[in-house]
C-alpha cells in the first residue's frame, strides 16, 4: 500500500456529512466504518470523534482522540477508508507482534512517516479482518495512552 490513495473530501469549504462519507465508501466499507466506530466506543467510551481539515491532499477526516491525545485519524476514499496511527518507536516490535494483526497489517509497518518518537503508519480498511486488526492495534494504543495520561 505504498501508493497514495485519492481521498474523497478535499474541498476545504465543504465538510462531508455522514451520508456523503457512506456514499463515497460504498456499502461494505461503510458497514466496516460503522462497526469500527461502535467497537471502538465500546473499547473506550471516552474517545471523541471530530471532523478536521488536513492539508497535503488528505482533506477532511475524523480525528479520534482520548483526552488530548490522538488515537487515530481516518480519511475516506472510494471503496475503503484509511486509519493513520502513531506507534511509539520504542514499542514498535510489541505492536507488530499483536496476534490479531493480519499479515497485510504487519506489512504496513514498513511504510511510515517519522515524527519525534513516533512512527505514523497508515492502514487501509475494507473488510472485517482489517477492522479487527485495527481494533486490536488501537487496544494496545489506548493502553499506551492510559499510561501517558495517568488515567484509565
Amino acid at each position: 500500500m505504498s501508493d497514495t490513495p485519492e481521498f474523497a473530501f478535499t474541498d476545504f469549504k465543504h465538510s462531508p456529512s455522514r451520508p456523503q462519507i457512506d456514499a463515497a465508501l460504498g456499502v461494505l466499507p461503510a458497514i466496516e466504518l460503522k462497526h469500527f466506530e461502535e467497537k471502538l466506543d465500546l473499547l473506550e467510551p471516552r474517545v471523541q470523534w471530530a471532523m478536521h481539515w488536513y492539508e497535503n491532499g488528505k482533506g477532511w477526516g475524523y480525528r479520534v482522540s482520548y483526552r488530548t491525545r490522538v488515537v487515530c485519524v481516518l480519511h475516506f476514499s472510494k471503496g475503503f477508508f484509511t486509519a493513520a496511527v502513531s506507534i511509539p518507536a520504542v514499542r514498535e516490535d510489541e505492536f507488530v507482534r499483536i496476534r490479531e494483526l493480519t499479515e497485510e497489517f504487519r506489512e504496513q509497518f514498513k511504510y511510515f512517516t517519522l515524527s519525534p518518537k513516533v512512527k505514523w503508519v497508515t492502514f487501509r480498511i475494507k473488510k472485517r479482518s482489517d477492522t479487527d486488526s485495527l481494533l486490536a492495534l488501537l487496544q494496545l494504543k489506548l493502553m499506551d495512552l492510559y499510561t501517558k495520561t495517568g488515567r484509565r
